[in-house]
């Protein structure tokens, strides 16, 4: 009898900001003020106003589907031992302004393994309908100990070339597949 699982949707994110979480950023403007009075005295002031911009937002939601069942995208998926999965990560800016350097790390569970040429000999991982080599290199993804990398992060150290940055009102998609061990 196969082994029943029930895949439970998680992710890490490493682009600054948490699905939904604004960061403030504050930008200080001061007016300085000079006068003098009747008997030759000059005086200095100023007011100092402080505005707190809120930083881009992108949201992330990760679905999966089973791809043996015939399943759809969903929060919550079910399947089999052999059973091939397929994960679908969207990235969508909300904001009007850019979203630089966006880096996403997803750490498979020990009960998948991941397939290294579901989109062609030696690409795993598909980026905006754009298959990615599995190795790290100049493309935007990559395989490696059971943690898929997309997008260079800003330290340059997760092997990816490839820059992934959303611009205001955009939105990234990300494919791999998995099989249920």
């Amino acid at each position: 009898m196969g082994k029943r699982i029930l895949l439970v949707v998680s992710l890490g994110i490493l682009c600054g900001l948490t699905s939904g979480v604004e960061a403030a950023l504050p930008i200080i403007n001061t007016a300085d003020l000079t006068y003098s009075d009747y008997v030759g005295g000059t005086y200095t002031d100023a007011g100092t106003c402080t505005i707190v911009k809120i930083a881009v937002k992108v949201s992330i939601k990760k679905q999966a589907r089973n791809i043996t069942r015939g399943g759809t995208y969903t929060d919550t998926a079910t399947g089999l031992s052999g059973d091939l999965v397929e994960y679908r990560i969207l990235l969508e800016n909300i904001d009007q302004d850019e979203a630089g350097t966006v880096t996403i790390t997803d750490a498979l569970p020990l009960d998948l393994a991941f397939q290294p040429d579901s989109y062609g000999i030696g690409t795993g991982i598909m980026v905006d309908g754009t298959a990615q080599t599995n190795a790290k290199d100049v493309d935007k993804a990559n395989y490696e100990s059971g943690k898929i990398t997309v997008g260079k992060n800003e330290a340059s150290d997760n092997g990816n070339q490839g820059v992934i940055s959303i611009p205001g009102g955009a939105k990234v998609t990300i494919l791999y597949q998995v099989r249920i061990k």
